[in-house]
């Protein structure tokens, strides 16, 4: 689709029109008075113009002249971005193509031009119309064109960081980036992330999480000013890879101050109990050196989530049994506080009170599904049959059980709460329907399970001896 640019011809009388670019040979002069004269020419290009695709583009230009007619035309097209890829196509450069009034003295020269179908960056091309009339005056007018990295159809994705940052030592420092441009995916998550420490500078750093588009980590223990650099890589639906370095600079501590460090976190199992470890909290003085010879207080807080206990709140290793039960992945948060005085119940402290949070997130159990290896049976009267249904998909976690009869001469069912069940034959040939259920939950009225599967038994009388 050509983008159809709007454009004015501005028309300016003989004697105030002033041409950009100034004029030529036999443009100028000077009259009996000494002043010079007037340009007689006019021009007139599109304004400045961003794109962020890479359709065709018609750049319209437009002169006129007081002196005669327009008998050139053409167009000069520069690259003002370093090392920017050339346009996909330019066509009527030369004006071979121009439109003319009736006396010739206004004309018209339509430029059009495709941005590149790779762009690594954002790109801007000048586009400048040159124009002569018969008396050999000239004029020229230019107009930009800029096209950002989107437009690209096989780009790499741009990773955009926030600015550079500072932080003290024990801080947590939240970072984010976002992705564009390139082929994100067309559901779900459009791109996929990756946070890498690029330069620690001797430090140790650990990043939590590193495959989301938000980090964080805790600012270590520095001694003088140092500057860390972090690395997002955003992946897009090509796996082509755009990478983003942000640089945290973290001030050394200037007083006693306790630093808490955890290495709890992470993604685990639904009704997991999980450890809430800020053992390897220390203390350091003014100079940056382990003080060992005060204690730290602790206290473990939920911060958000659905609500649980935490066992040994106040301890520097705490723990907490999480919901065996949801829907979606549930983020846990739970806030480590450290401080050099005692921490009351409520967070309070007469010291100030040093935080890092912990995230875990548990993932909903895997669906069950329900095999019975003999889903229809023949069997005698008067015999006994057993009912057995398996639930292989499932390794670990608790199944509940429930068997009923759905179809056929009553019977009575033995173990009818487990995986294997059983009843006596009818003393009369029929058709039993008998149904499974499975779930992680007992299996009540409010819960009526999450798998079924039936099973048919055919009960027929015994064959008569002749």
């Amino acid at each position: 689709m050509v983008q159809q640019i709007k454009t004015a011809l501005i028309v300016f009388s003989s004697l105030a029109m002033v041409a950009c670019g100034g004029g030529s040979g036999g443009s100028g002069g000077t009259a009996g008075t000494g002043t010079p004269t007037a340009n007689p020419m006019a021009i007139a290009v599109p304004d400045a113009l961003t794109v962020i695709n890479g359709n065709p583009l018609s750049l319209n230009g437009q002169a006129s002249s007081t002196a005669g007619i327009i008998t050139n035309m053409y167009w000069q097209v520069e690259n003002l971005t370093l090392s920017a890829n050339p346009l996909a196509a330019v066509t009527n450069a030369d004006c071979k193509t121009i439109s003319k009034s009736s006396t010739g003295a206004d004309a018209s020269c339509v430029l059009q031009v495709t941005p590149p179908t790779l762009l690594t960056a954002d790109y801007t091309y000048k586009f400048t119309l040159n124009a002569v009339d018969a008396k050999g005056n000239t004029v020229k007018a230019s107009t930009t064109l800029l096209v950002k990295q989107e437009a690209s159809a096989t780009a790499n994705p741009v990773a955009k960081v926030s600015g550079n940052t500072t932080a003290a030592s024990g801080d947590k420092v939240s970072l984010s980036c976002a992705g564009s441009g390139g082929t994100p995916a067309a559901t779900g998550e459009p791109y996929s992330y990756q946070w890498v420490v690029s330069d620690a500078v001797g430090t140790t750093i650990t990043l939590a999480p590193t495959d989301a588009a938000a980090t964080s980590f805790t600012a270590p223990v520095v001694k003088e000013s140092t500057a860390l650099k972090i690395q997002c890589r955003v992946t897009d639906d090509k796996q082509k890879v755009g990478t983003a370095t942000q640089t945290v600079t973290v001030a050394p501590i200037v007083k006693p101050t306790v630093v808490p460090i955890s290495y709890s976190g992470g993604v685990v199992a639904a009704g997991s109990t999980i450890t809430l470890d800020g053992s390897k909290s220390v203390k350091y003085d003014a100079n940056g050196k382990v003080d060992s010879s005060t204690p730290i207080y602790y206290y473990w807080k939920q911060k958000s989530g659905p609500s649980v206990e935490i066992f040994n709140a106040f301890s520097s290793v705490a723990s907490a049994a999480l919901p065996k039960f949801v829907d979606t992945r549930t983020p846990f948060v739970f806030t480590l506080n450290a401080s050099n005085s005692v921490i009351q119940p409520g967070g309070f402290s007469l010291d100030p009170l040093v935080q890092l949070d912990v995230v875990f997130y548990v993932d909903p159990l895997p669906p069950i599904s329900l095999v019975s290896y003999t889903p229809v049976q023949l069997v005698l009267t008067n015999s006994a049959v057993t009912l057995k249904v398996d639930a292989p998909s499932n390794t670990s976690n608790i199944i509940y059980y429930s068997w009923t009869q759905i179809a056929g001469p009553t019977v009575a069912i033995a173990g009818a709460g487990t995986s294997n069940a059983g009843f006596i034959a009818p003393a009369t040939p029929g058709t039993l329907i008998f149904r499974a259920t499975g779930s992680y939950q007992p299996i009540t009225v409010a819960n009526p399970g999450t798998a079924s599967i039936d099973v048919i038994v055919t009960v027929q009388a015994p064959a008569v001896a002749k």
